[in-house]
Parts: structure tokens; sequence; C-alpha cells
């Protein structure tokens, strides 16, 4: 195995938890807030300011205004008022990010390396 093919492989799992921490942030930031915030500033810019730029960061501000306004569609009940908010799962924001990324190799990745430190 060569450096380079050890670079790769490291950036992609360093990238992996950048974006699993914004995503997270994001979240909770949301819940804390009680509604969408923007994902320009509070998503998108935690992960290129970590130095990271992964190819479905482009379209995610795309994929959490759909949901956005799906979830707003779903809650309007008769009366016009909404109910509580919906936001989309971690997994599915951190999917649409990494988007080529083989996901299920990076999760597992990140637990051996958890499990070394650990034990």
């Amino acid at each position: 195995m060569g450096i380079r093919s050890i670079e790769k492989q490291l950036a992609a799992e360093l990238c992996f938890e950048a974006v699993v921490e914004a995503v997270n942030d994001y979240l909770d930031e949301c819940r804390q807030a009680g509604r969408y915030l923007p994902p320009h500033e509070h998503l998108v810019m935690p992960i290129i300011r970590a130095g990271f730029y992964p190819q479905g960061l482009l379209s995610i501000k795309h994929f959490i205004s759909r949901e956005e306004k799906a979830a707003w569609a779903e809650r309007r009940d008769e009366t016009g008022e909404g109910r509580k908010l919906d936001l989309p799962s971690a997994d599915s924001l951190i999917e649409m990010i990494m988007y080529p990324f083989p996901i299920v190799r990076l999760r597992a990745a990140i637990r051996r390396a958890a499990m070394k430190l650990s034990g």
C-alpha cells in the first residue's frame, strides 16, 4: 500500500468525521431554535472551515429545502396551523453530503479506530 492510497483513505475518514460532527451540530441547533436554520451558515460553512469539500455539499441546500417543504406540507392540518418540527435524519444528511463515498466503510473504519483507542 503506497503513501498516496493511505492519504486518500485517511482524508475520506477525516472528512466523514467532520461531516458527522457538523450534521449533528446543525440538527441540535435546529431543534433548539424550533425551525430549520439556513444550511449554508450552519452546515456548509463549518465543513468548509474544517478543510473539506465533499461532492454532495453543493446539493445539500436543495435537499434540506425539499425536506423542509415536504415536512411543512405534511404537518399542516385543516386549520392551517403547523405541528411539531420534523427534521431529516442525520444519516440521510450525511449520506447526501458524502455521496459517492462508501458510507458503510467509513463508519466501520471509524468504529475500528475507536475500538483500538478504547481497548
